[in-house]
């Protein structure tokens, strides 16, 4: 059956191992259920961690609220950041896919098949040459934004209401 984000051609899928192999070869990416502190991945200089605790400690619309804003300012910084250029969006063992941002912008669409708030899986988006990018960590309830561009711009948003997490690097 095919999804709404498949028959707007937005988000195209990719084969999952290599769609993974720029992930796994340059930030070491290391799942792991039980590991709550040390970081999922190597983080890049000048990374910056964002507690996601005070959104998933509360409940219904304000953590439905929480979340919404946190896909909405990455997506209002994905689209100033990426002008025309695509961003891959992997999901820890499902489908992962390539995307415009800004075609996502100008369609409406409601959701995200890789959503940036890690409601319940790892998820990365990234630019092609991971130059930056996320990564949401649902264990550990928090994310990690790589890059200075995406640091100055989406980093410096969400620290205006979520606490930096102690394992940042900026």
């Amino acid at each position: 059956m095919s999804s709404p984000f498949a028959a707007e051609g937005i988000w195209r899928p990719l084969p999952y191992d290599e769609a993974w192999a720029l992930v796994d070869a340059h930030l070491d990416f290391r799942p792991d259920f039980y590991e709550r502190e040390t970081p999922a991945i190597d983080l890049p200089a000048g990374s910056l961690v964002i507690d996601l605790s005070p959104v998933f400690s509360v409940p219904g619309p304000r953590f439905a609220a929480g979340l919404a804003a946190v896909n909405a300012a990455a997506l209002r910084n994905f689209v100033w950041l990426t002008a025309d250029e695509e961003l891959i969006a992997l999901d820890w063992q499902h489908t992962p896919y390539r995307y415009n941002p800004g075609a996502h912008a100008l369609a409406g669409l409601p959701e995200w098949p890789v959503p940036v708030f890690p409601d319940g899986d790892y998820f990365i988006h990234h630019a092609p040459r991971l130059e930056w990018g996320t990564l949401g960590h649902p264990w550990q309830q928090t994310l990690t934004l790589w890059g200075d561009p995406l640091v100055r711009s989406l980093g410096r948003e969400l620290l205006t209401w979520l606490p930096r997490h102690p394992q940042s690097l900026a």
